[in-house]
């Protein structure tokens, strides 16, 4: 995500990646949503605060969103909420960039034809093992705005990849800087896909290592006060019973 940030902020000093009329206008009102999720349980609430922020965001015009889901989980849950599935791939635990093939052409096909007006994504940040941060970046058209949110959010600070080196390039592009730009921000997306679902993965894989370490310790737990009724319970028994005994010596005699 730091390498999609720095080629951004440096290649946008002279292709001007954010100039709009680059990009050929739609005549198409939908709204395409990539949504990166999980494909295993045990990490639910990763996927409930992207699921709830996404829902929140368009249960108003579901008619107007079509959804390309990543991850089991995810299907699921747009399924179940009745929004329209416009794909879906689900990736093993050690995928590579050719199981993303479906993914990449249905975009590519979706730019070619400009059947949505807009192309988003949204996934899950890996700050660290106990905070992750949904994301929400909007791939297509490149908005200099939301640019700047994102890199908000993930707290890096874009000026700090201009340097002197960097700003004083006399650079000659060919054929032009429009295809150019529309080259490079094709490249982009990929990259911001595989990168996104890298960051998505890692979480998955720190969410569920978490709660196996909270079972385990809720289990050890449950085994030790259970350990200990158990030894109350069974030394009440023999308590009583020599009581008893002696109850019934002190009778006789």
């Amino acid at each position: 995500m730091i390498e999609f940030l720095k080629i951004v902020q440096v290649v946008n000093q002279t292709a001007k990646l954010f100039n709009k009329r680059i990009d050929v206008n739609t005549k198409s009102n939908k709204d395409l949503i990539i949504v990166i999720g999980t494909d295993r349980g045990l990490c639910w609430w990763l996927n409930n605060r992207l699921f709830k922020q996404i829902f929140t965001k368009y249960e108003e015009n579901k008619e107007s969103v079509e959804v390309f889901t990543v991850g089991k989980k995810t299907l699921e849950f747009f399924t179940r909420t009745n929004f329209t599935i416009a794909g879906q791939i689900s990736l093993k635990d050690n995928f590579s960039a050719d199981d993303l093939r479906d993914l990449y052409v249905f975009i590519r096909n979706v730019l070619e034809t400009k059947s949505h007006k807009s192309v988003s994504l949204f996934f899950n940040y890996f700050n660290n093992a106990i905070k992750q941060t949904p994301i929400d970046l909007q791939l297509f058209p490149l908005d200099k705005k939301e640019y700047e949110i994102f890199a908000e959010q993930i707290e890096i600070d874009i000026n700090d990849f201009m340097t002197e080196d960097t700003q004083q390039k006399d650079l000659l592009l060919e054929p032009s800087k429009s295809h150019l730009a529309r080259e490079i921000r094709e490249q982009l997306i990929q990259h911001v896909v595989y990168g996104a679902i890298l960051q998505n993965k890692t979480g998955e894989y720190a969410a569920r290592m978490i709660a196996m370490k909270n079972a385990k310790d809720n289990s050890t737990s449950m085994i030790k006060s259970l350990k200990l009724s158990y030894n109350k319970a069974r030394q009440a028994a023999v308590t009583q019973e020599v009581s008893e005994i002696m109850s019934a010596k002190m009778a006789l005699e």
